[in-house]
């Protein structure tokens, strides 16, 4: 994973991967599949994206439109950013990349087939341009 995470990967990331906390720390209540595809499309609607929710105006857009999941979890769940940066030096350090959807490497078939369906999230090791290969 040689190339840094963009904004709408460390906000899908952040609101799904079961990022490591620690012993005596919760375990954060991530959103399902269901609850992201539908945080997703109502971002669609409003012309935003994921990295939205991690922009200063980001309260606004919570409070505002986003109700549906509960503003108080997503942003318990968007300030995971440590928990994210040490679970990313881990990936790094066992050459495991990290695609979202939203991220140019995203197998095109994978959208066009699973559509809003589609992981947002996919792991891998090795080449990660050949998912886009057939």
């Amino acid at each position: 994973m040689s190339n840094p995470l963009s904004a709408n990967t460390q906000a899908i990331l952040l609101l799904t991967a079961p990022l490591i906390a620690g012993k005596h720390v919760p375990a954060a209540d991530l959103l399902t599949m269901g609850e992201y595809k539908k945080l997703a499309r109502s971002l669609r609607e409003k012309q935003r994206q994921p990295a939205d929710l991690l922009s200063q105006d980001s309260d606004k857009l919570i409070d505002g439109n986003l109700q549906f999941i509960g503003g108080g979890r997503l942003r318990r769940l968007l300030e995971r950013g440590f928990l994210l940066s040490q679970a990313v030096e881990r990936w790094q350090a066992r050459a495991i990349w990290v695609v979202s959807r939203a991220d140019d490497d995203y197998p095109k078939r994978l959208k066009v087939r699973l559509k809003e369906d589609a992981p947002p999230i996919l792991y891998g090791c090795g080449d990660v341009t050949i998912l886009n290969t057939g």
